[in-house]
């Protein structure tokens, strides 16, 4: 088997991994932010968030409404969440990156 196929596969598999650790941290935040402001189903609310453009509307749409109740335990678990997110993100770029090295390697 080739070589550049095994490491494209594994890195197939760290972008995988990395992009769903994205949309699950984005699901969380946004079921935290939407029960903090007081909006109906919380949870449609993150499904809806889930994808990037419908993420951008729920930003959008939100700001009308103020946050009501946002306990300290849940602004540090937005915080850890974030970081959580953040780690996706640097597990999703060096994925893609090296699915592009493999490709032209």
């Amino acid at each position: 088997m080739n070589l550049n196929i095994v490491l494209a596969v594994i890195c197939g598999a760290v972008a995988l991994v990395g992009a769903f650790c994205v949309v699950f941290q984005i699901y969380q935040m946004t079921v935290i932010d939407a029960t903090a402001r007081g909006l109906k189903h919380p949870k449609f609310w993150g499904v809806f968030a889930m994808s990037g453009n419908n993420l951008l509307m729920y930003l959008i749409g939100r700001r009308k409404y103020p946050i009501i109740n946002m306990s300290e335990n849940n602004a540090k678990e937005l915080e850890k969440r974030k970081k959580s997110a953040g780690v996706g993100l640097v597990f999703l770029a060096i994925g893609v990156i090296g699915i592009i090295c493999t490709i032209l390697i």
